[in-house]
């Protein structure tokens, strides 16, 4: 039997060649002949260790970064063919980002980034999932935020690509604060001394001018202010004690004062520079957490970048003071002063961003969506973060939108269902359609609903206990008749005994409106069978004397539908001489759709509360319509 490290060493040779070759199956068979008496599990320790290890070679050597992608290829192949552990890859990847430097890490890691659905796959994921999460972490910890954002967030969206949104690893499920993210600021008197005296000596040759005209003088106390507002922001917890949330509202309102101060420059038009770093690929990216000294308060003040930093910090925090969260405290509560201070500065600061170039309002607008779009994030957490389940089949899709809503009731044979609800469920496939549809617009008249009949015959029994019947008939009654809206200051005895009162007056007036119309020619009529309907609510002495009493000279609703299609036209003047009020005239244009019908309800209306016809022939005269009332009565 040949000794292991004879083994190992043939073994790196083929593989190297294979390497070289591109041709992994060669690797794959010339292994399998070599280690044919071994076992299974020594075998795949052999093939993983011999890859590792012609891998750190080349990191050694220098190889191209071609050949390196290779080997990591070969690595996820040897996987498929079982010929290694299913983590060997992120063991490979992880070896290459250990001895390698950030430089070449970032443009190793494009390997992986490509490979996501590979990963994604049952045989990667389960066993890969925990050695790739914690080399992505190593990897992250030796970044610099600042000047290595960009790669940073490559990592941290592959991470988003291949996770699951409900991982729990990357949920931050009970809400804590990252409280070591402190912004060192000076607290020394020195640096303002030293600041008010280069003030005061001026620009040197070749310097750009300071903020000579600055509307807002930067001192210590205004520093302060500005950069404690940071320690609120990493613990927004701290605005909740009452004491330390006067100092943040009082801090938070000079702050945003100073905004609308300082007028904010453009970036493109701005002669501030931004500081860049040169990145190993050739690009000029850096992105600074804070500079904090007293000398460029002033500058970043005017800064529109700056500025909607620090605005949109504001409205991260406000949303989590005023939203639900599952692992709050329940002494976190706003009162009612502080949520109405929060609304009021909140839209102080979308104004800002608003008036904040290049392209304010836009950037605002985008702004709220995603605090939106948070929202509902946060409620997804306080529910546990229940896991997504996605129809990845099209034609499962298409079935539920098609699928009819009575449809589903077909699949409970064991339930009684009603027939009658399963036909007008699938009346239609879209049942707000059917809501909408023009031949549910009906209301019936009063005598149907009343059920009101001819005079001398017998009307049928109604149940004025049913809540149902008297709410529709109250509704009714305010689209159709004026009798619902009769003023009367006597006590009100019941629902039941009005709408009775009511129907007896529609009763009458039936046969009293036929009789009208064939006696016009006189002009007047006495309405003796008339009666006030709320007349039912009248003390008895009251409605014995009212009985005795014939009224004479009334303005009858047949005279009503035949004056009003002359007076029309200026029936408004005539509403208002009668002593309608302008909210009343207002009532009848918009309750009815022309001037006929607007003047026949007015006048009717009127009949009601007074009727007089004297008084009527009066306003006429008043409003110049008398005589064309006369000549229509004469003719």
């Amino acid at each position: 039997m040949r000794s292991y490290r004879s083994l190992k060493t043939e073994l790196s040779t083929k593989f190297k060649e294979s390497v070289d070759k591109n041709n992994f199956n060669e690797f794959l068979k010339a292994s399998k002949t070599l280690l044919s008496s071994w076992k299974e599990n020594d075998f795949k320790n052999i093939v993983e260790l011999t890859i590792r290890e012609v891998l750190l070679d080349l990191i050694k050597t220098g190889a191209n970064i071609t050949f390196l992608e290779r080997v990591f290829q070969f690595s996820i192949d040897a996987a498929i063919h079982d010929a290694v552990a299913g983590n060997a890859p992120v063991l490979v990847i992880g070896d290459m980002f250990e001895s390698s430097t950030i430089a070449e890490c970032e443009k190793y890691f494009s390997f992986v980034e490509s490979r996501v659905e590979v990963f994604k796959k049952d045989i990667f994921f389960k066993a890969c999932k925990n050695h790739l999460l914690r080399s992505c972490n190593d990897l992250l910890k030796r970044l610099s935020r600042s000047q290595n954002t960009v790669f940073c967030g490559r990592i941290l969206m592959f991470l988003a690509h291949i996770f699951p949104l409900s991982e729990r690893s990357g949920l931050n499920i009970i809400s804590e604060f990252n409280l070591e993210n402190t912004t060192a600021y000076s607290t020394k008197d020195d640096s303002f001394s030293d600041l008010v005296s280069e003030k005061s000596d001026g620009a040197e040759e070749g310097e750009i001018s300071s903020q000579s005209h600055s509307p807002v003088t930067i001192d210590k106390n205004l520093y302060q202010k500005f950069w404690s507002l940071q320690d609120f922001f990493r613990s927004p917890n701290t605005c909740y004690n009452k004491m330390q949330w006067r100092q943040f509202a009082s801090c938070t309102s000079e702050i945003l004062t100073v905004f609308g101060s300082f007028k904010s420059d453009d970036a493109k038009l701005s002669k501030w520079k931004q500081a860049k770093l040169p990145s190993p690929d050739g690009s000029s990216v850096y992105f600074a957490k804070y500079l904090t000294s007293p000398k460029l308060l002033e500058l970043e003040l005017s800064d529109s970048h700056f500025r909607r930093y620090v605005l949109v910090q504001f409205l991260i925090l406000f949303q989590y003071l005023t939203l639900p969260v599952k692992f709050k405290l329940e002494s976190y509560i706003l009162t009612e002063e502080q949520q109405n201070w929060l609304k009021e500065t909140t839209k102080n600061i979308y104004k800002l961003l608003e008036e904040t170039p290049p392209n304010g309002e836009t950037f605002a607008q985008d702004v709220e969506k995603i605090l939106q779009r948070e929202e509902y994030w946060n409620a997804w957490k306080n529910e546990g973060c229940p896991d997504f389940k996605p129809l990845s089949d099209k034609a499962e899709i298409e079935k539920r939108i098609k699928k009819r809503p009575g449809d589903d009731l077909h699949a409970y044979p064991n339930k009684k269902i009603n027939a009658e609800a399963i036909k007008l469920w699938n009346t239609k496939p879209n049942n707000w359609e059917a809501c909408r549809s023009a031949k549910r617009n009906f209301v019936p008249t009063l005598e149907s609903y009343f059920q009101i009949t001819s005079e001398g015959e017998e009307s049928p029994k109604r149940d004025m206990t049913d809540s149902k019947y008297t709410w529709k008939a109250l509704r009714l009654l305010c689209m159709k008749s004026p009798h619902i809206f009769t003023a009367n200051t006597a006590p009100a005895k019941g629902v039941s005994e009005y709408l009775e009162s009511i129907i007896q007056k529609l009763a009458k007036e039936k046969p009293q409106s036929q009789q009208d119309s064939a006696t016009v020619e006189t002009g007047i009529t006495e309405d003796e069978s008339m009666e006030d309907a709320n007349d039912e609510f009248l003390p008895a002495s009251e409605e014995d004397s009212k009985e005795e009493v014939k009224k004479e000279n009334i303005l009858t609703k047949a005279l009503i539908e035949i004056i009003s299609e002359k007076l029309q036209d200026n029936w408004q003047a005539i509403a208002l001489k009668l002593g309608f009020q302008e909210d009343e005239v207002e009532y009848f244009e918009t309750s009815f759709p022309d001037a006929k019908l607007q003047t026949e309800q007015m006048l009717t209306v009127w009949m009601e509360q007074d009727g007089s016809l004297p008084t009527f022939t009066k306003i006429l005269q008043s409003t110049g319509s008398l005589n064309t009332v006369l000549s229509i009565l004469s003719s």
